[in-house]
């Protein structure tokens, strides 16, 4: 009987060896634990043209980007989960976008996509809410980003694209610099996809009457034709950014106000050169 003890005990000892030297291993498998490294944090970042609020036409079919940065790699996968959190607008219909970002183990960075679908029908406007992040997130702190869409449902049968004349008056500079006008010549709109254009020069002569020749021409600048609501978007050589108001439509004739956040700004009128009236156009 005693012989049979110590042939159990010796087996239980084996055992308990094996199990030890399964759990020390240093290759990741059998028993061993990773080290999960602590204070890992998540940023989101939204890439260009992608804001927190999105304006967008649905016939434009955009796909938009974002990502995700660790500031330190983590042991494991981390798996960040995005959802709707609110609007009419329905996934799969609508809009797709990716419902997890992973990013694997020892990596920092994980991208994801929204995607508008264009079906080619007549609806209202429609909003969605993507929420990036969420109770299940762990091994690492991100605070929860919201991205609000808002989308444009519209058909536009006309270009504004084209070159006009433009009349520039009463142009001022923060630098005390003022020129009454009218300062005239040319601009050209080139339309880059539908509803947005380049402008050749969004001061339409206004820093050429301002500071002289070598007052250059404001490039950057683009045109936004939003299903009839124009806007000037993006920022000029200097990072200076352009409003428009005060905006009259008259046949052939456009006047607006334009100024910048440097602090310039002047009166202009394009004159379309075809001898077509300009389309119901708002801000």
């Amino acid at each position: 009987m005693k012989k049979i003890l110590n042939i159990k005990f010796l087996s239980v000892i084996l055992l308990s060896a094996f199990l030890s030297s399964c759990d020390n291993k240093d290759d990741a498998t059998g028993y061993s634990k990773l080290e999960v490294a602590s204070d890992v944090v998540a940023t989101v970042s939204l890439i260009s043209p992608l804001t927190s609020s999105q304006t967008v036409r649905e016939s434009d079919a955009n796909i938009f980007t974002y990502k995700i940065t660790l500031n330190k790699p983590q042991s494991v996968d981390i798996h960040i989960s995005v959802s709707q959190s609110a609007g009419t607008a329905t996934d799969e219909d609508d809009f797709k976008f990716d419902k997890e970002i992973i990013i694997p183990a020892y990596s920092t960075v994980g991208t994801g996509t929204i995607s508008i679908l264009n079906d080619d029908l007549q609806e209202g406007d429609e909003t969605f809410t993507i929420k990036i992040g969420g109770v299940n997130t762990s091994n690492t702190v991100l605070v929860t980003t919201l991205i609000n869409f808002t989308i444009f449902d519209c058909f536009l049968n006309y270009t504004l694209a084209g070159t006009y004349q433009y009349s520039t008056t009463n142009c001022s500079a923060p630098t005390g610099e003022t020129a009454t006008g009218p300062i005239t010549g040319t601009v050209s709109f080139t339309e880059v996809s539908t509803g947005l254009y380049d402008i050749d020069d969004a001061s339409f002569g206004g820093w050429t009457g301002l500071y002289g020749p070598s007052g250059g021409v404001a490039t950057g600048i683009q045109l936004s034709n939003l299903c009839g609501t124009i806007s000037f978007i993006g920022m000029d050589q200097y990072n200076e950014v352009f409003t428009m108001t005060n905006l009259v439509i008259n046949g052939t004739s456009l006047s607006f106000h334009w100024a910048n956040d440097y602090g310039e700004y002047g009166d202009t009128t394009l004159t379309r050169t075809d001898g077509t009236n300009w389309p119901q156009l708002s801000l």
